[in-house]
């Protein structure tokens, strides 16, 4: 059986060339196959490596910010894809190194007995991965533009996300089984060899597909000039002042999160995993259908309204938590998985939709980089702040709603302030990518939802009158 035959049906009524369906599918079951290793590199797994490797709060928000610092090259990278078109050969050289790189960071207390070296060899290899990694954004960003048709763009990243969803739910049980039945590193070094090699696979999956050797009318596109319109072309500028500040504003407290249920709640692996990983995937395997139809149907602005707003009100669980209790871990990824799905598919949507057709690699790689620059700064200064404040706090000694207000609280507290500010000051500006005026999208929503409600309120009354007879 051809593998464009698994989720065609999905896509039959936009996409009848046989080769472009089967590349959409490579696309979903890789993504699927890869979640071995993102759920390892980014979870909790990596959390627990890097503090068991010896990685200090400062050092760990460093580490954390080296994979968004490095995306710094995908600019570099849209530049040779411009020149050269050689993008599929950047791909797969990117993505192989990236993957054994990680399998090399599962050996790595084998080789290093000094925490200070296992430190520094862990940064080594996860710029290395990094770096090679922005080979493979910018080059996948570029395909995916160029092969999903517009109609169902929101459908099909949704369905992408979906999948791998379901996939990332596996990959939780499996990495909390295996981190907390194996002692010592022996669980690290089998996490992250087994992703390494799924990421292997996942890579080498592509050297099937067919990639557009050249984006369309990029020959005759001056790269300065694309350049500078990301920055002076109001829909793009204002899209991208949004994200720089959202990103900032959830990354100077995001790695921390998953660090304070570790070291302050004293939650062990599978609670992290199951109350962390499992409950986020649920959430998203459950709703982000619905935002993938929103999207098509009313574009990405109405849904970031909503849904930025329930993140940025999500961050307050946190003042509830108190050590040994996973309550405020786990509302915070039930409802983080609600949203999150949504804001992840609104990223990828509007980088299509709100950057220009001839020489998007180049402003994809503007977005990539100056969010990079974002993140990583917000990663870094996250970190430092907790070093500052934490002898500060543990002197205050301070309560709040009956638990201690300690400094990662605080790191919390500011982050959340920082999205309110993003809320209101930047996501205004923000172009819809659909005609509606926002007054148009909320008023079909709601007679849509009427409409909903007379139906079900109407076979709920023809129930009961046969009932009664």
């Amino acid at each position: 059986m051809k593998i464009a035959r698994l989720y065609n049906q999905s896509y039959r009524d936009h996409v009848s060339d046989e080769k472009t369906l089967n590349t959409l599918n490579i696309i979903i079951l890789s993504s699927a196959i890869g979640t071995l290793l993102f759920s390892a590199s980014g979870g909790a797994a990596f959390t627990g490596y890097a503090s068991a490797l010896g990685a200090k709060e400062f050092a760990f928000g460093l580490i954390s910010a080296l994979p968004v610092l490095a995306s710094i090259l995908q600019l570099w990278v849209s530049y040779l894809i411009e020149k050269t078109g050689k993008n599929k050969r950047m791909f797969l050289i990117g993505g192989i190194i990236q993957r054994i790189s990680w399998i090399v960071i599962a050996f790595i207390p084998y080789f290093f007995s000094l925490e200070t070296s296992r430190v520094w060899s862990l940064i080594t290899l996860v710029t290395l991965a990094s770096m090679c990694g922005s080979f493979v954004s910018v080059t996948h960003m570029t395909l995916l533009s160029t092969i999903i048709p517009i109609e169902l763009r929101g459908r099909y990243l949704t369905n992408r996300q979906r999948v791998s969803t379901v996939f990332s739910l596996i990959a939780g049980f499996y990495l909390a089984y295996v981190l907390d039945t194996l002692p010592g590193f022996t669980g690290y070094t089998v996490v992250f060899t087994i992703g390494g090699l799924a990421g292997l696979a996942e890579i080498l999956m592509y050297s099937k597909v067919e990639f557009p050797t050249r984006p369309k009318g990029s020959s005759d596109v001056s790269f300065s000039k694309t350049l500078k319109e990301c920055f002076t072309v109001p829909k793009t500028r204002n899209f991208l002042l949004f994200w720089i500040f959202w990103n900032f504003a959830c990354n100077i407290g995001g790695p921390f999160f998953g660090k304070y249920s570790l070291d302050v709640l004293n939650l062990s692996f599978m609670s992290i995993i199951i109350f962390g990983q499992i409950t986020s995937s649920v959430m998203t395997m459950l709703i982000v259908p619905k935002w993938g139809q929103f999207i098509d149907r009313y574009g990405s602005k109405p849904l970031l309204i909503l849904i930025t707003a329930m993140s940025t009100l999500n961050i307050l669980v946190w003042f509830t938590a108190r050590p040994g209790s996973a309550l405020a871990w786990f509302l915070f990824n039930l409802i983080g998985g609600l949203c999150w799905s949504g804001i992840d598919t609104c990223t990828v949507n509007m980088q299509f939709t709100h950057t220009p057709e001839r020489g998007r690699p180049v402003a994809i790689a503007v977005y990539a980089v100056v969010n990079s620059i974002a993140q990583g700064s917000a990663l870094i200064l996250g970190g430092a702040l907790l070093s500052f404040f934490s002898p500060i706090m543990q002197r205050l000694d301070l309560t709040f709603l009956g638990t201690s207000f300690d400094h990662y609280k605080l790191i919390f507290g500011i982050s959340f302030v920082l999205r309110v500010i993003a809320y209101i000051v930047f996501l205004p500006g923000v172009e819809n990518d659909r005609e509606l005026t926002l007054k148009q999208t909320y008023s079909a929503i709601f007679d849509n939802f009427k409409f909903k409600v007379r139906y079900v309120f109407a076979h709920l009354k023809l129930r009961f009158r046969k009932s009664s007879r």
